[in-house]
């Protein structure tokens, strides 16, 4: 009698609910000592807004060289401007720099990293 294998498929464990993540600014090209405006905006898979936890900073070939801040949101939604209030200006040491302005969001068992080239002028 020969013994025969035979494939089973197992369930996976649920996926976890997409999250969707939208960084935008003002433009690519935010100047020395001027204020420069961004959002982020997390949501669900339905496309409701949900609580994060949003860490920023700015990278310089790929590696962290200026952290901005982590901010929880309830309503899935930060903003901010550089250059106003406790918010420092971009310095005149980052002009003409090509950087990356960094979101990585963290919301429902998810982490979403979204980029934002920048140059300073």
């Amino acid at each position: 009698m020969a013994l025969v294998l035979v494939a089973v498929p197992v369930a996976s464990a649920r996926p976890v609910a997409a999250i969707r993540v939208t960084l935008t600014a003002q433009d690519h090209h935010p100047r020395v000592g001027k204020p420069w405006s961004y959002s982020v905006v997390v949501k669900n898979a339905s496309g409701k807004p949900v609580a994060a936890k949003i860490h920023l900073q700015i990278l310089f070939g790929g590696f962290p060289v200026g952290q901005i801040g982590v901010h929880r949101v309830k309503d899935g939604v930060w903003r901010e401007t550089f250059g106003t209030g406790k918010n420092p200006p971009f310095p005149a040491s980052a002009r003409g720099q090509a950087l990356v302005f960094q979101a990585v969001v963290t919301a429902v068992g998810q982490t979403v990293k979204k980029n934002w080239p920048i140059t300073v002028r």
